[in-house]
């Protein structure tokens, strides 16, 4: 992967451009790796391969961005991940009928 900085990043922008174009190319400041630069082709192919069906169906039906979606899929992610630590130390919630009796009666509640 190139690596430029921020500051020649902004100098030379299209340089930047034409180099992600190639491969992603990391962005540097104060010797720090603060982001970096993909071209739309390797955002597809990434997109591609990590989201979940629905919010392919999503893209294709227009109703959320490629970007969005990428991110949307970052946090469910995320929120798994946690639960399923959660889940592991005993912190989980058990899902029998007093649950599910509970989230209807919520929701429920909530149609006008």
């Amino acid at each position: 992967m190139k690596t430029m900085t921020a500051v020649e990043a902004k100098n030379a922008f299209g340089q930047f451009l034409e180099a992600a174009l190639r491969e992603p190319v990391a962005v540097t400041k104060n010797r720090r790796e603060v982001a970096a630069m993909f071209s739309m082709e390797d955002i597809r192919a990434l997109a591609d391969s990590f989201l979940a069906a629905p919010l392919k169906a999503d893209i294709e039906a227009g109703k959320i961005a490629l970007l969005d979606a990428l991110m949307v899929q970052v946090d469910l992610n995320r929120r798994l991940e946690a639960a399923r630590q959660e889940i592991g130390a005993g912190d989980g919630i058990v899902a029998d009928a007093t649950y599910f009796a509970s989230l209807r009666d919520r929701a429920l509640r909530r149609v006008p």
